[in-house]
């Protein structure tokens, strides 16, 4: 059969079904019908940070393996990659650092939550979970306030005894931070190694023949909004030989003084060979300790006068060490150490070492030479910033990598790569579109530049090949002309602002210059918006507000420093820049509105063009906002000139409270707006367009949503998992939801009901809302010509939205009897009729137009001598020319 047909089979299958939500569902389940589509991109992946092979796996688990994307939850395969299913969804987290299969039970996984790592954008978890099925179901055993687990090893024998490496907070001092055990399967723990409240633990192995030997890495670090100091005098190797129960630090050839991270691994045919690699923070010789270094968009380079990555090896369990590198050409934490810094060595040759990094750093023979990176001939065909690195102990030619770029295996030591690359993730930080039909997404993402894709496919799907690279580094903002959609304008960490040519797919560098003398700052994601009055003119913020008037050709600067400009702070250690502005927008109902907000905690307005500003900040204070807490959105409201949403973020403080705010006058006064939101830092704020009392926010859990300005949220994560939320956008035709996520990529779902929805809607027992017209085939012809579709179950395609009339109703709670639908064509005679189910609450039915003629066509929602009739419209259908063809020859 063509595969095409058997797609369509499936997709009518799947629309026929009606979905409900019923008015006495509790308020997770309130919005059940507004199901969204994930969209992707999927193909460049994300981040995986974890991964875990059960070590005695039987015939049931042969072919199963687990991996864990630091933002996207834990995926498990049972074919050995060719697909995978995500097992976490419950944790009411998608932040995974650690987890482990037992050695001795390939049905016990401990899972540790909170990413393992300490970049800026490293979110944290909810403790340690626990499954005796393999990932069918899951309990959690406690330490909720470790927030970061970077470990989990569990006893070769008992999968009762497990140790946890905590990490801790990472913006903050905390307690629960050190080595844990748990002797009887996380009933109880207890704390087994503690420096103090500013050292977690980064590593922990265990000696697999004599489980009482451990060996740890602890950590100190200090992480603030402004400032990354990478390490400390307690960034130590420990050893224990009864269990953890009591722990010395190592010395015989460690270095000493300011260490930075710490990894660990041991040799399974001779444990005592251990390896670890070290980052060295004291000064190279010769080198002024205080000599400066100059701020680099791309690179780090306040480690330049510093030692680096080293790597030691021991043969006698510890007592003594060798340097087996030189750090000077051959520096394995040149990049970040604080979120690389990993070591493993292979199972049987223990000459064979491996150092994950930018690039993967690897000796064959012991350390005596390290291949550069134009010599190596391994780990050439995978993404890099490499997270997680795993050798079969049964086959050691088997590996699997994780980086940025998702994970891969290698059967060949290395020499060729297959990448999984049908996991649907992607750790997005801001959603675009524009107006073509169908339109188009833009993402900016993670190490991932930004990306395009349209929200319908050609072929009936979104597949890899429709997702097309339009930025460049790291994805930042995108804006779309709206006159022309030709011309996009984006930004990438830290400024870098460029435009971009669609008909010609060319970019030029747009980057504002300042006066000589003066250095803009702009935060790692910049902001950019687009004049909603003329789309000539352009706005960017560094400590400044810079506007163009002619696309980005030239710039100027139309505002004082809008930050507190705080010596301290501005020349932070970390690869940060602080004291900018963060987030800004001009009102769309009055040019020269500009609302500001900014990473130290300003709001800010000018209402002449940026002649005059006013600093809010005391305002808001008055409402209960902390003075100095990050600014996430400032958004200016679409139908009152005097009204604005801020909301500010307590990530970078620990803070974990909601902050919204709401102004009617120009921000003299604010009210905060969060009841039934959770406690968790919001990332977002937007309101409807079209319906002023609609309002949308997005935090570290999801969605959600509030009907009426603010006064009362309820979740709207629908069948979207909890997940850090960075972006929301409404479209201003279709009405579609766009979501963008840190981690789980992008999500769209229609919203139309919710624009339309009033109190008097509300209290109806009966209501059928306005269809929106849909094409008769959203799809074209030519995916019905063949067999298109790659064939095989390891590809990830998104669906098409279903192709027909999307039919949103309201069944009030006192209505009795039978509910149905009937359509009428313009003859009045009836061509479709479907009895729905007796559930109060919004509900939504598919009619499939594939069959259909263009025209109107009556839609009647009945019940007994109450009744609704709407008018719905088939559009001609969507075409799309075959591929290349332009019509100029």
């Amino acid at each position: 059969m063509n595969n095409f047909f058997k797609l369509l089979i499936v997709i009518f299958i799947s629309i026929l079904p009606i979905i409900k939500v019923s008015a006495q569902d509790d308020a997770s389940k309130k919005y059940e019908a507004f199901q969204y589509r994930n969209l992707g991109a999927f193909r460049i992946s994300a981040w995986v940070g974890s991964l875990a092979v059960p070590e005695n796996p039987g015939e049931k688990h042969k072919y199963t393996w687990y991996v864990g994307p630091r933002s996207g939850g834990i995926w498990k395969t049972v074919n050995n990659g060719t697909t995978f299913e995500c097992i976490s969804n419950s944790f009411g987290t998608s932040s995974i650092g650690d987890f482990a299969v037992a050695p001795s039970n390939p049905e016990v996984i401990w899972a540790g939550t909170g990413e393992a790592f300490n970049a800026r954008s490293s979110y944290y978890g909810n403790g340690i979970w626990k499954s005796a099925d393999a990932g069918e179901t899951w309990e959690n055993m406690g330490l909720h306030d470790s927030h970061h687990i970077a470990k989990v090893v569990i006893h070769p024998r008992n999968p009762d005894v497990v140790w946890v490496a905590s990490m801790g907070h990472l913006f903050s001092k905390n307690e629960e931070r050190g080595v844990f055990k748990t002797t009887d399967g996380g009933k109880s723990w207890d704390k087994v190694l503690y420096a103090d409240d500013e050292t977690g633990v980064t590593d922990l192995v265990v000696n697999p023949s004599n489980p009482e030997i451990l060996y740890a890495a602890t950590y100190v670090k200090t992480r603030t909004a402004w400032t990354y100091e990478p390490g400390g005098e307690k960034s130590r190797i420990y050893k224990s030989t009864d269990g953890g129960e009591t722990w010395k630090i190592l010395e015989g050839g460690l270095p000493t003084g300011p260490l930075g991270r710490i990894g660990l691994d041991i040799h399974r045919a001779n444990p005592n060979i251990v390896v670890a690699v070290v980052q060295n923070l004291n000064v190279k010789p010769g080198i002024d300790p205080n000599a400066a270094t100059e701020f680099d968009e791309y690179t780090d380079h306040s480690f330049d006068n510093l030692i680096g990555g080293e790597v030691y090896i021991t043969k006698d369990a510890g007592e003594s060490w060798e340097r087996i590198n030189d750090p000077g050409t051959n520096d394995v934490s040149g990049k970040a150490a604080y979120s690389f810094n990993r070591i493993t060595i292979a199972p049987v040759d223990p000459d064979k070492i491996y150092v994950i990094g930018v690039n993967m750093f690897y000796t064959l023979d012991g350390g005596k030479t390290w291949p550069e990176y134009q010599e190596q001939e391994l780990f050439q065909t995978n993404f890099g910033d490499n997270r997680i690195f795993w050798i079969d102990p049964k086959d050691p030619r088997h590996m699997m990598l994780g980086s940025d770029g998702g994970i891969y295996s290698t059967f060949d030591s290395g020499r060729t790569m297959n990448h999984y690359y049908h996991l649907p993730l992607g750790e997005v930080y801001t959603v675009e579109a524009d107006n073509e039909t169908p339109y188009n997404i833009y993402i900016g993402l993670q190490d991932h530049e930004t990306w395009k894709a349209p929200s319908n496919g050609w072929s009936g799907q979104i597949t890899p090949a429709d997702w097309v690279i339009t930025g460049m580094w790291d994805g930042m903002y995108s804006k779309v002309d709206p006159e022309n959609n030709k011309t996009i304008y984006a930004t990438t960490q830290f400024g870098s602002h460029i435009k971009i040519d669609q008909q010609k797919g060319e970019r030029t560098s747009i980057l504002p210059q300042p006066e000589e003398g003066e250095r803009y700052r702009y935060t790692w994601t910049t902001p950019l918006a687009i004049s909603p009055h003329n789309s000539a003119i352009i706005y960017t913020g560094a400590q400044k507000v810079l506007r163009s008037l002619d696309r980005g050709e030239n710039w100027e600067e139309i505002s004082p420093d809008l930050t507190d400009n705080d010596p301290e702070k501005i020349h932070g250690k970390g690869h940060i820049q602080y004291c900018t502005i963060t987030t800004l927008d001009e009102s769309p109902v009055k040019a020269g509105v500009i609302w500001v907000g900014t990473d130290d905690g300003h709001v800010q307005l000018t209402t002449d063009f940026g002649h005059t500003w006013t600093d809010l900040t005391s305002n808001l204070e008055k409402a209960g906002a902390p003075k100095k807490m990050w600014v996430s959105k400032v958004f200016p409201s679409n139908h009152d000139v005097a009204t604005a949403y801020i909301s500010k973020c307590g990530f970078t403080d620990d803070i974990f409270d909601a902050h919204i705010y709401v102004t009617h006058d120009f921000g003299n006064s604010w009210k905060k707006i969060t009841n039934g939101l959770p406690n968790s830092p919001v990332n977002v704020i937007i309101e409807d367009a079209k319906n002023p009392n609609l309002l949308f926010a997005g935090n570290d859990l999801g969605v959600y949503v509030s009907t009426n300005k603010g006064e009362n949220w309820s979740s709207f994560n629908a069948n979207m998992p909890n997940v850090v939320v960075k972006d929301l956008l409404i479209h201003p035709r279709e009405n579609d939801l766009i979501v963008g996520t840190y981690g789980r990529a992008a999500w769209i779902t229609d919203i139309s009901p919710l624009q339309q929805l009033t109190p008097q809607i509300e209290k109806k027992e009966l209501h059928l809302f306005d269809i929106e017209p849909k094409p008769q085939m959203n799809f074209s012809e030519q995916a019905t010509w063949g067999n298109y579709q790659m064939t095989g179950s390891n590809h990830l395609n998104s669906p098409n939205e279903p192709n027909g009339l999307e039919i949103w109703y309201q069944i009030g709670e006192t209505l009795n009897g039978e509910t149905k639908i009937e359509i009428k064509d313009k003859t009045g005679e009836l061509i479709f009729e479907k009895t729905l189910p007796h559930e109060p609450g919004i509900g939504k039915i598919y009619w499939p137009t594939f069959r259909a003629n263009e025209g109107e066509y009556q839609v009647t929602l009945l019940n007994g001598n109450i009744s609704e009739t709407k008018t719905g419209t088939v559009l001609k259908r969507w075409q799309w020319p075959v591929l290349n063809y332009s019509g100029k020859n």
